[in-house]
């Protein structure tokens, strides 16, 4: 008996040293900078389809680049939802903001209904104290009164990171903000009557 009451309290030790550290979550969509009581619909209706992504970082753990180029699973640090999910959000939320305000057509008679945006990643980085990249190709649906305009582009958008992962993250929200920018812009030219053209790849 005086052998077990003696154990007790090694084992109870050894039960709290083991006691796991809760993980960070984390979040693509970013913190939203207008007044929600002064929200409204977007001028052009958005819908952005399921985002694919590649398999290997098709995970809640975040997946980094190390300086010698493996791969960790970072265990501790986590997106709050699936990746994909945590991406079509936020490109939604983002679409939406800069569509809000788009610019009337120019086209007599022409008057865009809905955007619908379908986007494939290609190469999701993470890099912390380094970079943040997203590399992916979207395809952009219009309808509209008298059109139905389809344009296919890609954009790269690189974000230098300085930092741990809460930078990181930031960086892969500034790349989301990129696409969303390059989205929008093609989107309010083709809604305004203008040329159906996509803007350059890369973006530094």
């Amino acid at each position: 008996m005086s052998f077990a009451r003696s154990i007790c309290p090694v084992v109870v030790a050894l039960a709290c040293g083991c006691a796991s550290t809760p993980p960070h979550f984390y979040t693509l969509v970013h913190e939203a900078e207008r007044d929600p009581s002064a929200a409204s619909e977007a001028e052009l209706p958005v819908k952005v389809g399921r985002v694919r992504i590649p398999a290997q970082v098709d995970r809640l753990e975040l997946v980094t680049r190390l300086p010698d180029g493996s791969i960790a699973i970072v265990e501790g640090e986590q997106w709050i939802a699936p990746l994909a999910d945590e991406l079509q959000q936020a490109l939604s939320v983002e679409l939406t903001d800069r569509l809000r305000d788009a610019e009337p057509a120019r086209t007599p008679g022409v008057r865009a209904e809905s955007v619908l945006v379908r986007m494939e990643v290609e190469r999701f980085e993470s890099a912390p104290s380094r970079y943040a990249l997203i590399d992916a190709s979207w395809h952009l649906e219009l309808e509209a009164e008298r059109m139905h305009v389809t344009v296919a582009c890609r954009t790269q958008a690189y974000e230098p990171v300085n930092g741990g992962y809460p930078q990181l993250v930031r960086g892969h929200q500034r790349a989301v903000a990129v696409i969303a920018d390059q989205i929008a812009s093609v989107a309010g030219e083709v809604a305004a009557g203008g040329a159906v053209r996509c803007p350059p790849e890369s973006q530094h």
